[in-house]
């Protein structure tokens, strides 16, 4: 299967559910796991709001 990766994260921008991001960040499957690594406090990031897209950049 090819993908094309052009204007990625300009396409997901969608809202990540803190819940769904919990659940990929225990998955069993190091390389799920390895995509959703534990996020930052809240106190330290700069914007509440996280996308999948920023995860990329």
């Amino acid at each position: 299967v090819t993908y094309q990766t052009e204007l990625f994260l300009d396409k997901n921008k969608d809202y990540v559910v803190a819940e769904h991001q919990a659940l990929l960040c225990a998955s069993k499957c190091s390389f799920v796991s390895g995509l959703f690594p534990p996020s930052p406090e809240e106190s330290s990031k700069s914007s509440k709001f996280s996308s999948i897209g920023s995860r990329f950049k």
